[in-house]
């Protein structure tokens, strides 16, 4: 997903932890820093997404999966980008289980005729694997693209968030 590229004037503003992005584009990011007399950004930064669209991403379960069974399916997730969670000083979102994510209905998961998966029957697969049960993660990020636009990206690694929000590297 593209965003608006779109460049403003450093302005003091009261409270910028808290405020959103003003929008009336498909998708906006707004990066909020506080500017120290001599120029120097200082260490609290936040970027904030907005805009009038719903972000959808769809994949195949068997980037993530290698259960046979659970790797013929794919996941489509969706979000409006006001609610699109990225840490302070980061361009990035914390790790979430994909598993919590398919519990809490966040995440869709369809078959290869496209018809719905119900959740039980994916959780129930992925911690029945052959292996042990299975484990993955997601999180947003906003990142550049090669043509040097900024888009928001969902990121996946086969491990649990508690793994990999542990590790530093793959914090930010």
């Amino acid at each position: 997903m593209n965003m608006l590229r779109a460049y403003k004037a450093i302005r003091p503003a009261a409270g910028f932890l808290v405020d959103g992005a003003p929008t009336t584009h498909k998708l906006t990011a707004e990066l909020f820093a506080l500017v120290r007399n001599d120029g120097r950004i200082g260490d609290q930064t936040r970027t904030v997404l907005g805009g009038s669209e719903i972000i959808e991403g769809t994949f195949s379960c068997s980037l993530l999966f290698a259960e046979p069974f659970v790797a013929e399916w794919s996941a489509v997730i969706q979000r409006f980008p006001r609610d699109i969670d990225l840490r302070r000083g980061m361009l990035t979102g914390p790790w979430m289980n994909f598993t919590d994510l398919v519990a809490s209905r966040d995440i869709t998961i369809l078959d290869e005729t496209g018809a719905g998966v119900l959740a039980a029957a994916f959780l129930r697969r992925t911690k029945e694997a052959e292996d042990g049960p299975e484990a993955a993660a997601l999180r947003w990020a906003v990142v550049l693209s090669d043509s040097a636009r900024l888009c928001v990206q969902l990121q996946g690694l086969p491990a649990t968030a508690n793994s990999l929000n542990g590790k530093p590297a793959l914090k930010r």
